[in-house]
């Protein structure tokens, strides 16, 4: 069967909300135990032709990644490069969330990934799809499902309603994207007298103006858009046995807690998630991440930093001259001068991970750095960087790096679980020479372009950027 997936490629991506150490370390933080992500078994749903998949399988060799989804065309791309890297431990398939229970056993996995998908299905799939969810989730494992939220969602019905009023009608992709842009560049600009609406819906406009076509294509003019509550996701959830955790996006982490100092309620599920709802609408949320895991795991709603302790942190915040940190167009203080040395050092590190016990001297350091963790300015894993931070005596490069340059893509994925353009031809051939085979003599004399005493520095920032493999 051919889907619009087939006739327009949705772009290849991979998603720092979907990554196990994260949904590992705030299974953690709610008092549980996780499966350890190296030795897990991982299913991602619907996820195109699962670069973000085959980027886990990669760090993680001895893990099972296992993934599907209804496009021929999106897996039979993921199928050549999982080959071409020889991921031995990856299995893809064409397969329907309505079927897929059919071909995966009971409880057969520990991380279960849904993003992009359950907002963008008819009815029936979706029920499929939270079932089939309940159904592969081991009994210690968590669930992400990432759905369009309301009320944020309102605003995006509003504008499909004036999109697919301006291409009604049209059924070429070029004709039908250059209405649509054209449609959005006009309706974008603020116009005297806006009222509040009107002006979130142009900012909206302005937004999608932004997105590749096959993004718009896909998300905007699809056949379903069905943007969805908290509350009913949770309670779909609690039906077929699954109990409601936290979210995995920014900013969000914490949902799933109670406020600091704040009494045990009779209820505490209840609680929070009345809470998180009612902030959707006071935030007017666009998008959720929720986390899953099987009724019966005893969820503590209180949070204990300390639970972070025995992690490691990596960050790319970087002291300014007036102290403060720099991170993606964000400033940030940190008061405590021995804790902004020490995550100033981390940043100086990256992408090493500095253990916790090194960083963190107060109970009130691990407060801070939870606090960060939670707005994405840290990060924190389970152990060490699955790459090396120096090249080895005969550098090897990533295989999935690898298998992405020999298929001519300018964007690889790294082992740091990041997409990064690789356009310097001399680059790419340094990175293909760097086969696990020859030293790195070897290699500066073969060339490729660049200098031989430049050719160990260039390694070694390909080590930093997670391109070299151990």
């Amino acid at each position: 069967m051919t889907t619009p997936y087939d006739r327009v490629a949705y772009p290849s991506s991979v998603f720092i909300q979907t990554h196990p150490e994260r949904l590992a370390v705030l299974m953690m933080l709610a008092g549980l135990q996780p499966v350890d992500p190296r030795h897990s078994r991982i299913l991602e749903i619907g996820g195109g032709d699962c670069l973000n998949l085959l980027s886990f399988a990669t760090m993680w060799p001895e893990c099972e990644a296992h993934g599907f989804d209804l496009s021929e065309v999106a897996i039979a791309r993921g199928v050549r490069i999982a080959r071409s890297a020889g991921l031995e431990n990856v299995t893809l398939v064409v397969d329907d969330i309505v079927e897929a229970h059919r071909r995966y056993p009971a409880g057969s996995f520990d991380y279960v990934i849904v993003h992009g998908v359950y907002a963008w299905v008819p009815d029936h799939v979706r029920e499929a799809c939270m079932a089939l969810v309940a159904h592969v989730l081991s009994e210690n494992g968590v669930a992400m499902i990432s759905y369009n939220a309301m009320p944020g969602g309102h605003v995006r019905l509003i504008m499909r309603e004036m999109l697919m009023n301006v291409v009604d009608g049209i059924e070429d992709f070029d004709a039908r994207i250059d209405a649509t842009r054209s449609f959005l560049e006009d309706y974008a600009r603020p116009r005297e007298g806006d009222e509040p609406l009107a002006t979130t819906l142009r900012q909206q406009a302005e937004s999608m103006l932004k997105r590749p076509d096959s993004v718009l294509f896909h998300d905007e003019l699809g056949d379903c858009y069905s943007p969805q509550r908290l509350i009913e996701v949770v309670r779909s959830g609690e039906a077929l046995g699954l109990r409601h955790l936290t979210d995995a996006g920014r900013n969000r982490h914490l949902d799933g807690f109670l406020k600091d100092g704040a009494d045990l309620p009779d209820d505490a599920d209840q609680a929070v998630l009345i809470a998180a709802s009612g902030d959707d609408y006071a935030s007017l949320r666009y998008f959720r991440h929720t986390l899953f895991v099987r009724t019966g795991q005893p969820i503590d709603r209180k949070i204990y930093a300390d639970r972070i302790a025995g992690l490691c942190l990596s960050t790319k915040l970087r002291r300014q001259e007036d102290g403060s940190f720099l991170q993606g167009g964000d400033q940030i203080e940190i008061a405590d001068e021995d804790l902004a040395a020490a995550i100033d050092r981390a940043g100086s590190l990256a992408p090493q991970r500095i253990p916790l016990s090194e960083i963190a001297r107060t109970p009130e350091h691990l407060r801070v750095i939870l606090q960060l963790f939670t707005e994405w300015y840290v990060s924190l894993h389970l152990g060490p960087a699955p790459f090396p931070l120096e090249p080895g005596e005969k550098p090897q490069t990533s295989p999935l790096v690898s298998a992405m340059l020999e298929m001519g893509e300018l964007t690889v994925c790294t082992l740091d679980h990041a997409l990064l353009k690789i356009e310097q031809a001399e680059l790419r051939g340094l990175l293909l020479a760097a086969d696990g085979q020859h030293s790195i003599a070897d290699i500066a004399e073969a060339g490729h372009g660049i200098p031989a005493d430049e050719v160990p520095l260039a390694l070694a920032a390909s080590c930093r950027r997670g391109l070299l493999s151990h």
